[in-house]
């Protein structure tokens, strides 16, 4: 038997433990989690009784075995959930599927909404080309942007960069005015200095046509016979009780398969003697502790794994990049308010939320506030 030990109880590691160990490989997995959460930045936090998801993860893939793998630790939604039913929001609903009002392991279809707010008025996300913005935007800057895109259309940027791949498919003006300061407040770094590499992963073919594309066939009915652009997607699945409960879900199940979950266990060093790894070095609660296998697989911070190795260096090269790497952090703050009020726009049904949105983007560069989400829109049970 190969006794493996895998470095981090998010995602990676947890989904890395369970293929393992449910194949029927004749392996023996440690899983060496630093906190005492599972689910990494996936977590969901609890605080008096109320969940907090820190990042916003919504839960899609166009790979389909992804999907069944989530299905398969939690099922879809069969019966409407909480605010379905009193919103009259209908949903595609799995046959013989758990009622989430009476069964806590489901994974429940969410509506994506979101806005971008900029200049005190509300904006689609992502931008819809129909006569409320151009209200919101005004005749005058409406008319730039437009001119804007097309002289886009005509003399393509080099995409050596970030904002010469977002001024390509949506013009500089409605760059300037929805992605530079968005981008830079999110990430700390102006478009610029961002690879183009990094938008063709994030917004995929994103542009004003497919925009203009994507509203004709919902005005003339037609179905998107191709794949549907990730920034597109209306609606995704949610976890009950947050994306924390599917990696919790996931830990047990780990444990069910027979491996074993070490929390409070930092990983310090990674010891090598040669090109093999051969022991990783914790400190925990009880003090310094070191682990042996035959396997490794990690999912700490690369900038950490390469600065940790002992026994043999990586080159200098490596390390100087391992060094260089940056981390971009964010700050979560959670508000408690007793009441919200939202209203259904269609039958003006009322359910006890302000706006529709999962979350709304504040885009307005002298505001340092990068996005708001509303759980309860998430999951009426947060």
């Amino acid at each position: 038997m190969e006794k493996v030990i895998i470095i981090g109880a998010g995602p990676a590691g947890l989904t890395a433990a369970i293929e393992l160990l449910k194949n029927g490989g004749d392996y023996d997995v440690t899983i060496l989690e630093s906190s005492q959460a599972m689910g990494g930045i996936s977590q969901t936090v609890r605080y008096n009784g109320n969940r907090m998801d820190i990042g916003g993860h919504r839960f899609f893939s166009k790979n389909q075995q992804v999907m069944d793998w989530w299905a398969d630790l939690m099922p879809l939604q069969g019966k409407p959930a909480y605010d379905d039913k009193k919103l009259g929001h209908e949903k595609p609903l799995a046959e013989n599927g758990p009622d989430p009002e009476t069964e806590d392991n489901v994974m429940l279809v969410r509506d994506r909404v979101s806005r971008i707010y900029y200049n005190k008025h509300f904006f689609d996300y992502p931008i819809s080309m129909k006569p409320e913005t151009i209200k919101n935007m005004g005749f005058v800057t409406t008319m730039k942007a437009g001119f804007s895109y097309l002289w886009a259309c005509v003399f393509k940027k080099p995409e050596t960069n970030l904002e010469n791949f977002y001024i390509n498919r949506f013009g500089k003006v409605l760059y300037s005015m929805f992605f530079e300061g968005y981008t830079e407040k999110l990430w700390g770094r102006h478009p610029s200095e961002i690879s183009a590499d990094w938008g063709s992963q994030r917004v995929k073919g994103l542009s004003i046509t497919a925009l203009l594309k994507d509203m004709f066939k919902k005005v003339f009915g037609t179905k998107n016979k191709g794949e549907v652009e990730t920034s597109l997607i209306e609606q995704f699945w949610y976890p009950k009780y947050g994306p924390g409960q599917l990696w919790e879900t996931a830990a047990n199940k780990v444990k069910e398969l027979g491996g074993k979950i070490l929390t409070g266990c930092q990983v310090k060093k990674i010891m090598c003697e040669g090109r093999k790894v051969t022991s990783v070095v914790c400190d925990t609660a009880e003090g310094e502790k070191t682990f042996t296998g035959d396997i490794f697989i990690s999912s700490m911070p690369v900038k950490d794994l390469i600065l940790g190795m002992d026994g043999t260096k990586p080159c200098d090269t490596v390390i100087k990049i391992a060094k260089g790497l940056p981390y971009r952090d964010f700050v979560t703050v959670g508000l408690l308010v007793n009441k919200l009020n939202l209203k259904n726009e269609t039958n003006k049904t009322t359910l006890g939320n302000i706006v529709p949105d999962c979350w709304i983007y504040v885009q307005d560069k002298g505001v340092k506030l990068g996005r708001i989400q509303i759980f309860n829109n998430w999951s009426p049970y947060m």
